[in-house]
């Protein structure tokens, strides 16, 4: 007691720390970056654009002010110095992330009201997840199974909020205090973003990355081969994301024990009993939900079902009017849970985001980086794990992943060719790093969904991130001598 006590007090401390230095700190590093002169190629608006975001992710991570005032900072500074256009900044209020996280809450408000989540979430613990780390392994099968019938990272982080945040509550978990809490949604954003990485028509960017090494290198990569060089990185990556996780966040929760009233117990197993038939709103929300898994998972059927394409965000929309329609649905607004800060933290950190690849000063940054290389006299292996490790990390400075995908794929194939070496050893194992947006809230969506839950901090993901991402950097090299071998990279 006295040890967990102590590193309370420890971490307090750090973090106020952290909050005094946090502002001083962000202004530094602004001003230090827009006094610089502007390196040639850089244009000036990439030059305040890069300071912006450098400066709002200082205040992120230490949390200095609030995540909602840095996030509406961000698109003041950005409009007053030229990181970007005002007209441009105010329409990320319109972008489909922005209408998928609205209507992500509302089916969640939806879900947990009819009861059918608690009933879904008692279920899959009861039978799978009797303990807490059953419960963490099970939600992470789940994940990783709907990998394949449902491509979306989007979608499937939609689907299993409700799902995660009544575990949570099952397990008594308190937002921002419980590390079952904060490994439940880190691990979600983890599982969700890198089993994605092992199936070839997961996410648009892998085929066009597919695209890319046929028309640049002539080498066609089947469905079977991406799967073959990918998914086994995949797996090793999410068990050793499983494995930090423990170390890095231990679990004070064993066993998930609800205390009645009376002051009496029961176990899982009874008040999954106890929940008795299904009430008609949670009959409503079934449909409601299978109609939803329905639409996303014909997502690329839906002109030759219905005659006209219904989008991934637009889905979600259907589903969110369909819980407020009278007869159909059952919820209203009052009762719709939306965290508004949330939203304003996501409009501010996606400008940010965009702002980068926008400005031209993340491809400058990155052809910098590439350009600095003496390949004649490097190592190939070498080689390979610096392009690796810019490729995986590059999510940082780059919110796109097409865009990661149109500058990074033809750069690795043009240095595999110069440096006289298959272009597919470099080329396939970079196309897979496409998806390892898991370290910041903004640099994909489903973080920003499971960031909604406030079960973790932006410091908590930027660490974890960092570990998993070097482990998975580490099992790739292990790779380069092993298994890339074997399947024929070489």
């Amino acid at each position: 007691m006295n040890t967990s006590s102590s590193s309370k007090a420890s971490s307090a401390k750090k973090r106020d720390w952290m909050k005094i230095l946090g502002i001083p700190v962000a202004l530094i590093v602004f001003g230090l970056l827009m006094s610089m002169n502007t390196p040639v190629g850089m244009s000036f608006q990439g030059k305040t654009a890069l300071a912006t975001f450098a400066m709002a992710l200082v205040l992120w991570v230490s949390q200095a002010i609030p995540t909602y005032a840095s996030a509406l900072l961000v698109i003041v500074v950005l409009a007053i110095t030229g990181g970007w256009d005002q007209s441009s900044i105010f329409s990320v209020l319109g972008y489909d992330v922005i209408w998928l996280m609205l209507s992500a809450f509302v089916i969640t408000s939806g879900m947990e009201k009819s009861g059918f989540a608690n009933r879904l979430a008692l279920f899959i613990v009861s039978k799978f997840g009797k303990t807490a780390k059953g419960a963490l392994i099970s939600l992470l099968i789940v994940n990783f199974l709907l990998a394949f019938v449902i491509p979306s990272t989007t979608a499937r982080a939609a689907l299993l909020l409700p799902i995660t945040m009544m575990i949570c509550k099952i397990y008594n978990a308190v937002p921002g205090e419980s590390n079952f809490g904060r490994q439940v949604m880190l691990q979600e954003i983890h599982v969700n973003n890198i089993a994605t990485s092992g199936i070839l028509t997961a996410t648009a960017a892998q085929i066009m990355a597919v695209g890319y090494i046929k028309d640049l290198a002539g080498i066609d990569v089947t469905w079977g081969k991406w799967f073959m060089v990918g998914m086994p990185i995949a797996i090793l990556t999410m068990v050793a994301s499983f494995v930090i996780a423990q170390f890095l966040y231990p679990l004070e929760v064993k066993t998930p024990v609800k205390k009645e009233n009376d002051g009496s117990e029961k176990s899982l197993a009874e008040q999954y009993k106890d929940l008795g038939k299904m009430s008609a709103n949670e009959i409503k929300a079934l449909v409601i939900f299978c109609i939803t898994v329905f639409l996303w998972c014909t997502d690329g059927y839906h002109a030759q079902i219905f005659g006209f394409q219904i989008s991934l965000a637009m889905v979600a929309v259907v589903s969110a009017v369909l819980f407020y329609m009278p007869y159909i649905g059952f919820l209203n607004w009052k009762e719709t849970k939306i965290p508004w800060e949330l939203m304003i933290f996501s409009c501010g950190a996606y400008a940010g985001g965009l702002a980068l690849d926008k400005s031209g000063v993340a491809a400058f940054l990155l052809n910098k980086v590439f350009g600095s290389f003496d390949l004649a006299s490097m190592n190939p292996f070498v080689l390979f794990m610096i392009v690796m490790f810019i490729a995986s990390f590059s999510h940082m400075v780059f919110t796109s992943k097409t865009v990661r995908t149109v500058i990074l794929i033809p750069t690795t194939i043009t240095l595999a060719t110069a440096a006289g070496v298959n272009p597919l050893l470099f080329a396939l194992p970079a196309s897979i790093t496409i998806c390892d947006s898991i370290t910041l809230p903004p640099h994909c969506k489903p973080n920003l969904i499971f960031y909604s839950s406030n079960y973790f901090t932006i410091s908590n993901q930027l660490v974890y991130g960092l570990l998993v991402l070097l482990a998975k950097w580490l099992i790739m090299g292990v790779c380069y001598f092993t298994w890339f071998r074997i399947v024929g990279l070489f």
